[in-house]
Formats: C-alpha cells, sequence, structure tokens
C-alpha cells in the first residue's frame, strides 16, 4: 500500500510505540509498503532513529532517502494513499503486516491467471505473492464465497485489505459501471465482478494454445472471428450449445459452430495458466480493448491494498 506517516507518529518514543513505528519502517525498506516522505517528515524519521534505533540509522538513513527523492517523481500516483497517525498507528501496524488476500472460487486455476496477470501488469504484487504479502482465498465454490470472505475481513481492525473475484454468470448483460468511487480507505471487501462470462474468457491465445485439446487452433481461428460480445458470452468450457443468449450465435458460420459444439471441457491446462506460459500486456490487449482496460483497473485495485 501507498503510506503517508504524520509527523506526530515520531512524537512519542515509549516503547510500545517504538516498536510499531520501527515495524511501519521496516515495511517500507523492505519493499512490502511505499512511503514517499517529504522532507520535514523524513527529517522527523530520521533523528526518531537517532533516538531509538540508532544501530539502524546507517543502513536506514540512505533508504530513506532515497525514497523521499522517489517522492519527487511521485506527483501523479495512481493509489491513493493511507495516512497513518499516532490514533491509528497500533492498527493500522497490524494491517499492514498482514498478507492482503485476493478471494476466488479456485485459488489453483483462477490463482494461476492472476498470477500471470500480475508478471504482466505489476510484477510487484507477483513478488508480493511469493513473499506472502499476499495471498488468494479459496472458496471452492460461490456456496463458500461469502464465509470465505467474512473469515479474511476479520482479519483486518482498520483497513479491510479484501479484493473478491466473481464469475459474471450471464447476470450483469451491460457492461458493469466501474467510475464510482468507493469509500477510501475501505471498511468492506471490494467486489469485482467480470465483465465476461468467466475467466475462461480472458485466456489469450497463448494459453489456449497449451491446452491439451486436438483441434484448439482451429477453434483459437473461429472464437477470434466473432465478434467481441460472442467472445464475451461464450461458454469456453461447453461451446455453443451452452452459450447465452442463444439468439447472439444465431449468424456464427456453420464450420465455427461446428468446432464449437463442445467447447474445450476438461482440456484446460490444471493450473489454468501452466507457469510455462509467459504473458505479456499485449497477449491481454489483442482480446480487445475492453480486456485490457478491464484488467488495468483490477490490477490498480489490487496494488492500492496490497
Amino acid at each position: 500500500m501507498l503510506l503517508e506517516l504524520d509527523e506526530e507518529v515520531f512524537a512519542d518514543a515509549d516503547g510500545h510505540n517504538a516498536f510499531l513505528v520501527l515495524t511501519l519502517l521496516s515495511f517500507t525498506i523492505d519493499g512490502r509498503h511505499d512511503w514517499y516522505p517529504p522532507p520535514a517528515v523524513l527529517d522527523s524519521a530520521i533523528r526518531y532513529l537517532e533516538e531509538n534505533a540508532p544501530k539502524l540509522l546507517h543502513t536506514w538513513r540512505e533508504l530513506l532517502r532515497n525514497a523521499a527523492t522517489a517522492g519527487v517523481w511521485q506527483a501523479a500516483r495512481p493509489r491513493p494513499p493511507v495516512t497513518v497517525t499516532a490514533a491509528n498507528l497500533d492498527a493500522l501496524a497490524h494491517d499492514l503486516g498482514r498478507p492482503a488476500v485476493v478471494v476466488v472460487e479456485n485459488s489453483r486455476n483462477d490463482g494461476s491467471f492472476l498470477r500471470a496477470l500480475f508478471q504482466a501488469y505489476a510484477p510487484e504484487l507477483a513478488t508480493a505473492l511469493d513473499r506472502h504479502w499476499l495471498r488468494f482465498g479459496h472458496t471452492g465454490g460461490g456456496g463458500e464465497q461469502v464465509h470465505v470472505t467474512d473469515e479474511a475481513a476479520t482479519e483486518f481492525k482498520a483497513i479491510c485489505r479484501v479484493i473478491v473475484i466473481k464469475d459474471n454468470d450471464r447476470k450483469y448483460l451491460e457492461p458493469i459501471d466501474r467510475s464510482v468511487p468507493e469509500a477510501w480507505p475501505p471498511e468492506q471487501p471490494h467486489v469485482h465482478i467480470w465483465q465476461r462470462l468467466e475467466v475462461e474468457n480472458y485466456l489469450p491465445d497463448a494459453v489456449l494454445h497449451a491446452t491439451s485439446h486436438p483441434d484448439a487452433e482451429t477453434m483459437i481461428y473461429h472464437l477470434r472471428m466473432m465478434t467481441p460480445e460472442q467472445q464475451r458470452w461464450i461458454d469456453m468450457k461447453h461451446g455453443l450449445p451452452k452459450s447465452k443468449p442463444a439468439e447472439l450465435y444465431r449468424e456464427v458460420d456453420p464450420e465455427a459452430r461446428r468446432h464449437w459444439r463442445t467447447g474445450f471441457k476438461h482440456q484446460f491446462q490444471n493450473p489454468l495458466v501452466p507457469v510455462s506460459v509467459v504473458l505479456r500486456v499485449e497477449d491481454f490487449r489483442q482480446l480487445g480493448d475492453d480486456v485490457h482496460d478491464e484488467l488495468t483497473q483490477l490490477v490498480q485495485r489490487i496494488r492500492s491494498v496490497a
């Protein structure tokens, strides 16, 4: 997360406060969270270290100054900051020390897709996964989603660092308006509903080529010949017979209909995106501007709480 430390945080040097302050500073030193201190606050932080942790000062002084310098180039920050004050220091030190949670239906398959997405759009999120600063919550099905989400939310005291990603299931036929800003910092889990049917509808061609389907290349060709709206709602697992609304596919070419009579069924890889497939932003952008824009917004939202 992007932090702003109020200068008053460095005014109290009692034992417990010193522990919390040093904990927060350690988060920023090791790259878990970002802090770009203005000059006055940087001076207060250095004085605090001189008085309370002189052994750390030699190592941390230069790193803090580098962060302050980097702040000059952070004028247009895409992430909203979280302000740490003397009043919320205890709660935020707790929350910021726990991994952020992304709740998905299947942590192996959905998780593999999100990891590939992070590596393309925000490698620091892939690093956060590796360092256990970010984790996936596994629901095993929609019925457990509320329970798993509620359990994750209870891990936090002040900032709910939980994001839920849900399949669309054709419940939202119109594009979802994500322009309305939510409360910040978040007090409830953020819910992201895919604008396409489900995660399989966001798989770039490289992933589909990696499936075990013997007709994969031809299926991909006919899939990309369909309209964006048809690609949005097609049932990638079960093909056109299960794709709704049915009238959307009435004009599909007979040859395409023949190849898509069953979909990919169980021939997707497990995990969904194999580690051997390395994706780039351009791979997702080729699926359409709607996909690229949605994934960009989702990654930014996850970065804001990770």
